[in-house]
């Protein structure tokens, strides 16, 4: 096996509160399912010298401060935290920015190899907003699990 698809459909969190300076808002195709997005799934027994990474195939909407500073977002006056990604409850990694095929390596001591592990994917905050929370708005799909020979088992 090459790779576990977890979600294929378009997914939008967030709080359906955006600008239409933010990242790609005009692109937005469907209403948030609120502020996080969260999948059970089944990981089969791991060859030894298999490497997972979860790819996320397209994200949108990321409203960071890197996302400004490289032109993606044209929010005024306001970025956010970025999107946060979750495995079996521990944080393995931060968006920064919008784009394709995004991936991230999942430590092997947190999968549950035959058994059933998560992902969970929590919006971004506006880092200005501070009489309630504004979650950042970001629609993705595609997200999956690849895995791939370790390059240490070359060597």
């Amino acid at each position: 096996m090459k790779e576990l698809v977890l979600e294929d459909n378009l997914c939008h969190i967030g709080d359906n509160n955006f600008s239409i300076n933010s990242a790609n808002a005009s692109e937005f195709r469907i209403k948030s399912a609120g502020a996080s997005f969260s999948k059970n799934f089944k990981i089969p027994v791991l060859k030894t010298d298999d490497e997972p990474y979860l790819i996320i195939g397209s994200i949108i909407g990321v409203d960071t401060l890197m996302a400004q500073k490289i032109g993606q977002s044209h929010a005024i006056n306001a970025y956010a935290s970025p999107p946060e990604i979750y495995f079996n409850g521990n944080k393995v990694a931060e968006i920064q920015i919008n784009g394709d095929n995004q991936e991230i390596r999942l430590p092997k001591g947190l999968i549950r190899q035959g058994r059933e592990n998560n992902v969970t994917i929590k919006a971004g905050r506006n880092l200005f907003r501070h009489d309630y929370t504004d979650y950042d708005d970001i629609e993705f799909m595609n997200l999956y699990i690849d895995y791939r020979p370790s390059t240490l088992a070359r060597y």
